[in-house]
């Protein structure tokens, strides 16, 4: 089984005949781990992942559905999601971008314009070990969501906050019973290279800023609030799908930031192959909720004929539901329907309807850069 922390780009290449032939498709993103759907483009049989220089098998259904529609598909490396919207990148050159977040995208389509097409979005989440969410309910600070079968809570992200920034130890956690020395905190992938950790960091500043999203003038005193949350972790890089899924995921990431579709395509193989869900990890819905909207940003007449398949086909809308994604503004069905199917309870990322508005690209770019310098730049 492969998966990759990496956010690997999913270039299309060009067919032998079509209108395809004058550019090729370029798809960094960062809905990255154990997923490789970013907008059913490239399915891996697996569900997972792969590397560029891994073998790599497509899923034959979507394998053929591409094919009938022109297209034939590759996965390649990349520099992450982040990367095409810097100044210096010319996303032009490319029928179409697919990076992995809305802020990401809408950067991209302010600076060079673009046909935008939603297919797809899946929740920030924190997936955790059993034990530790219990630990968290015996704080006060989550609860379980009802009738989930013990595999969903919500997450008072204030109260987890303040737990982090009060210097709490996991062991210390009264009736928690975890022997866990470390500081309370979610292991995050680096802001600098992930969409997701970017997400996060505004995720932590709105639930520290009294549910308000950071205006510029707040963003410096904001970010040296919040900076014992990401300094006690050092650097994690670009995702952490792989090591909490990974065997030993409990010593190394016990409670991690991921996406919703990575814990559901997971629990979704695991029926499969098992027949039954792992218990032993569950997912943490944050009360104030970010979903992740990978964009397709079309610059040519290929790219629009992707971004509407994408959009319209319902056999990729399907395998985008079994592989845990949400169809947003692209469809009506359900992930839950998919989940109903398997006999897997559907948790509830939005109890509370409160949504995580997240600062301006001004203010979010300063406080990544007060957290700590970006290797190039700031990303966003």
């Amino acid at each position: 089984m492969k998966s990759s922390t990496e956010e690997p780009a999913l270039v299309i290449l060009d067919p032998p005949r079509s209108v395809f032939r004058r550019k090729r498709f370029l798809l960094p993103f960062g809905v990255s781990a154990t997923v490789a759907l970013v907008g059913a483009v490239v399915l891996l049989a697996n569900g997972l992942v792969a590397l560029p220089f891994q073998g790599v098998t497509i899923d034959h259904e979507v394998r053929r559905i591409l094919m009938a529609n022109g297209i034939q598909v590759h996965v390649t490396d990349s520099g992450g999601s982040t990367e095409i919207a810097k100044e210096r990148a010319n996303p032009t050159s490319f029928d179409f971008v697919m990076p992995s977040g809305q802020l990401t995208a809408r950067q991209i389509h302010d600076r060079v314009g673009g046909k935008p097409f939603y297919p797809f979005t899946t929740p920030l989440v924190i997936a955790a070990f059993g034990d530790y969410a219990k630990a968290l309910v015996a704080q006060k600070v989550a609860r379980p969501q009802p009738d989930t079968d013990g595999l969903y809570y919500t997450l008072d992200m204030t109260e987890f906050v303040n737990l982090t920034l009060a210097g709490k130890t996991w062991n210390s956690i009264e009736g928690g019973g975890l022997t866990n020395a470390n500081q309370i905190i979610a292991q995050s992938p680096d802001p600098c290279r992930a969409y997701s950790g970017a997400a996060y960091l505004a995720v932590v500043a709105f639930a520290a800023n009294d549910k308000h999203a950071p205006t510029a003038a707040e963003a410096k005193a904001v970010a040296t609030k919040i900076k014992p949350l990401f300094e006690v972790e050092g650097q994690f890089g670009a995702g952490i799908g792989r090591t909490f899924f990974s065997p030993d995921g409990r010593t190394f990431a016990p409670v991690a930031v991921l996406y919703e579709h990575q814990y559901l395509a997971y629990q979704i193989r695991t029926k499969e192959q098992t027949g039954s869900v792992d218990h032993d990890r569950v997912l943490l819905y944050p009360d104030a909720h970010h979903h992740a909207e990978p964009w397709l940003i079309a610059f040519s007449e290929a790219g629009e004929k992707v971004g509407r398949l994408l959009q319209d086909d319902t056999r990729l809308q399907r395998r985008a539901l079994e592989l845990g994604f949400r169809l947003g503004r692209a469809g009506s069905a359900s992930v839950g329907t998919v989940l109903d199917e398997r006999g897997i309870p559907e948790g509830n990322p939005g109890e509370g309807d409160t949504e995580t508005f997240v600062a301006k690209p001004d203010a979010l770019a300063a406080m990544i850069e007060e957290l700590g310098s970006c290797p190039s730049g700031v990303p966003l």
